[in-house]
């Protein structure tokens, strides 16, 4: 879907800018940046996703310490609490199962979450996952850390909720200032083709619509770096 986004782009850049569809070959290498980036953005949501659900897990694991389970009967009444939030084929109660699984086996559940922080490039997994091996091995409050982390985490997901509401009005004013270039230099085509048509077919025209494109570019990549604020 996104390469197929990406040429649509490519060819639209193509017919706007040069008025002519050779262009788009030229320009196809952007079609990899292009599904980079939207991979990128899609990896992004996911992780801020999981990151929730990871929240909503610790805070079962959390409830569960204070009434006085032990870890290992913790992780397992977190996945009985996450089937009632997600149902029981989320990914978060997969994950969840797996840790009780391994528990089940014996494995020390540092190692189980130091592996998994590692597989999801979570920073604030990482970052749980560091803290806990090194208070097991000290000797430190374990439900401590365990609620602290919930804490912060759930903390933390607020303020991101908070930064989305408050600039998705500047996304979307974002996503529209994107297309405007398109549309002035289609509507001019339209109404007053004379006006621009020595913009086209000739060495000085490319040049000037080059010059144009990259700044156009630019100023749509620096646009989505000021709205990508990360907590």
């Amino acid at each position: 879907m996104y390469v197929f986004e990406g040429i649509v782009y490519v060819v639209l850049i193509a017919y706007v800018f040069y008025e002519n569809l050779l262009f788009s070959l030229l320009l196809s290498p952007y079609v990899f940046f292009y599904v980079k980036d939207r991979r990128k953005e899609k990896q992004r949501k996911e992780k801020l996703k999981l990151t929730e659900k990871f929240k909503d897990g610790m805070m079962a694991v959390s409830f569960s310490l204070n009434v006085g389970y032990s870890i290992e009967n913790s992780f397992k009444e977190a996945v009985i609490q996450l089937k009632l939030l997600y149902g029981e084929k989320s990914d978060i109660v997969r994950i969840f199962q797996t840790f009780v699984n391994r528990l089940n086996r014996n494995e020390n559940l540092e190692d189980i979450l130091e592996e998994w922080a590692i597989n999801t490039g979570i920073e604030d997994v990482k970052y749980f996952a560091e803290v806990f091996r090194y208070a097991k091995r000290n000797g430190g409050d374990l439900i401590s850390i365990i609620n602290n982390t919930a804490r912060t985490i759930k903390e933390k997901s607020e303020v991101l909720r908070q930064i989305e509401v408050i600039i998705s009005g500047k996304k979307f004013e974002q996503r529209v200032m994107s297309f405007v270039p398109f549309g002035i230099v289609i509507y001019l085509k339209f109404t007053s083709g004379d006006f621009i048509s020595l913009l086209f077919g000739n060495i000085m025209g490319v040049c000037i619509m080059s010059c144009c494109l990259c700044i156009y570019l630019f100023a749509d990549y620096l646009a989505k770096r000021i709205i990508d604020i990360e907590v």
